[in-house]
């Protein structure tokens, strides 16, 4: 799902890009495998084998990563205005128990501003201080609903450990609207059970995410590996069925070659 938005982006900014020759980029294959839950505060975990494609883009405009993908807007010092984008994976609700027998969710795709301002930024460090608006779409490229908006506001740290080594971390809070827990906490009257009582969310405080990822990158290839923590405690959404965990824990870890490139590409 992340590279359908970057596919997205990159139509949508192509007046802006930079000449072929002054960018940089990276393409490869790649094999991930991670543990996610369903959704936050799903019981349901998925574990997840696939194969991807590695593509990182850089120029004066346009940054496309393995983590994110952003357009920028307008800049001046510190302070840069960009478009962003955020995904979801989707859902099968047959295989998550407190959804059985509701509608799917469907891949959410989130797109909006994103303010950036530059607390630190040196050769080996980066502290970030990054504000999203993002307007949340559900699809499955045939159908498409509005899904809210949600607001993120994160604290982004960037540390090289060594040439080919860096170390991530993010600290990340969570508000939504009242159509975004609808969606993915709601239960219409139509599917309420005996054990599913129907829910009618609201907006308001989402929950707050820690997440730390490594990276490693020597000559063509490239090792990366990151852990999440979300905590649901105190949340809008709180008395809803569907919000089965208070605590949810994910893990990744992703091999690539890298059989083409262009320039010097540092994150």
């Amino acid at each position: 799902m992340r590279y359908l938005g970057i596919i997205v982006l990159c139509f949508m900014l192509a007046p802006w890009q930079a000449n072929a020759e002054e960018a940089a980029w990276q393409l490869g294959v790649g094999l991930a495998y991670s543990q996610l839950p369903d959704y936050p505060g799903a019981a349901g975990q998925q574990h997840y084998l696939l194969p991807f494609p590695y593509f990182t883009y850089r120029s004066d405009k346009v940054k496309l990563t393995r983590s994110e993908a952003l357009g920028q807007l307008f800049s001046a010092g510190k302070l840069s205005l960009n478009l962003s984008l955020a995904a979801a994976l989707p859902v099968n609700s047959d295989d998550n128990q407190a959804r059985r027998d509701m509608p799917d969710l469907l891949w959410l795709t989130e797109i909006g501003p994103t303010a950036d301002y530059q607390l630190l930024n040196n050769d080996r460090q980066q502290l970030l201080l990054r504000l999203p608006l993002r307007k949340a779409i559900a699809t499955d490229l045939r159908q498409w609903h509005d899904a809210g908006w949600r607001l993120e506001p994160q604290l982004r740290w960037r540390q090289k450990l060594a040439n080919s080594l860096q170390w991530t971390s993010q600290l990340a809070l969570n508000w939504s609207d009242k159509e975004y827990h609808q969606y993915l906490y709601g239960v219409a009257p139509a599917y309420a059970t005996a054990t599913r009582q129907e829910y009618r969310a609201r907006a308001g405080y989402a929950g707050w995410r820690w997440s730390n990822g490594i990276s490693w990158q020597h000559k063509r290839w490239w090792l990366g590996a990151f852990v999440r923590y979300d905590n649901l405690q105190g949340v809008s959404f709180a008395d809803s069925p569907l919000l089965q965990r208070q605590h949810n824990a994910s893990f990744g870890v992703a091999l690539a070659w890298i059989f083409n490139q262009q320039g010097y590409f540092d994150e």
